[in-house]
């Protein structure tokens, strides 16, 4: 029984060491070591960040091996524990979400980060692999407006924090008085499909499509092209074709 639990222990620490080595090189340069230490969300000083290095660094060689990756790994797996726990309390401040059903996201977020790329980062294959099997009706253009919506600082990929946050504001879970501003924000970016920073005529009617799709409704083009040319008719300014966000956001709040 304790071999069979080494060798599992081993076999995680294994694969654990493989999702930060990004370039499978067997060892984790500096490079690699700073962004393993962000994916986990703990937060250093330059100075203890190198200095955790140079401990883990036995043979000073500018790299960690494996070997060395393993004496240190309840230290590392310490950290991420603590960074975790302290990621929940913030965002549980931030949102009113509480702290169990953040703890639930946490682990759906881990098991969704690792479906195709084990970086503990949810990308946006994986993302769209994860809306089909809750709502397989909407069409990708949905998926990729929505993906735009909680990559907050468009890094191509969703962390944990952007991952609470936007479901705070889908959910209307957002602390603070500005929630109804961040709110309109939101779903302005779920309507611009393209991104491009307005609501074109394309962008809407590209929405119910798929609305009706997704409802098994039927609409011939011409009906939902009209229903677009009275929307925009009740915009004001919307007489190029376009809507703004402080047009939707007035129009949306009165």
């Amino acid at each position: 029984f304790f071999a069979l639990t080494m060798s599992f222990d081993s076999e995680k620490i294994k694969k654990y060491f493989q999702r930060h080595d990004t370039d499978g090189d067997g060892r984790i340069d500096k490079a690699e070591f700073t962004v393993m230490l962000k994916r986990m969300g703990v937060l250093l000083s330059p100075s203890d960040e190198g200095r955790l290095f140079e401990a883990m660094d036995k043979d000073k060689n500018g790299s960690i091996e494996f070997k060395e990756f393993t004496q240190h790994y309840s230290t590392i797996v310490a950290l991420e524990k603590r960074a975790e726990e302290k990621q929940i309390e913030n965002l549980r401040q931030k949102t009113t979400f509480a702290t169990d059903e953040i703890q639930a996201m946490y682990h759906n977020f881990k098991k969704i980060a690792c479906t195709q790329k084990d970086d503990g980062l949810i990308d946006k294959s994986e993302f769209r692999q994860m809306m089909v099997e809750s709502d397989s009706s909407r069409h990708v253009v949905f998926y990729d407006a929505l993906f735009r919506m909680f990559d907050r600082d468009h890094s191509g990929d969703i962390d944990f924090a952007e991952f609470v946050s936007a479901l705070a504001v889908y959910h209307g879970k957002t602390g603070g008085g500005h929630s109804l501003d961040v709110r309109a924000k939101f779903f302005f970016g779920l309507c611009d499909g393209d991104g491009d920073g307005y609501i074109s005529k394309q962008d809407l009617i590209k929405i119910l499509t798929d609305s009706v799709a997704a409802n098994d409704l039927k609409f011939s083009s011409t009906e939902l092209t009209q229903i677009v040319d009275m929307t925009f008719a009740n915009f004001p300014g919307a007489a190029s074709g376009k809507i703004d966000f402080n047009a939707f956001k007035t129009k949306r709040l009165a």
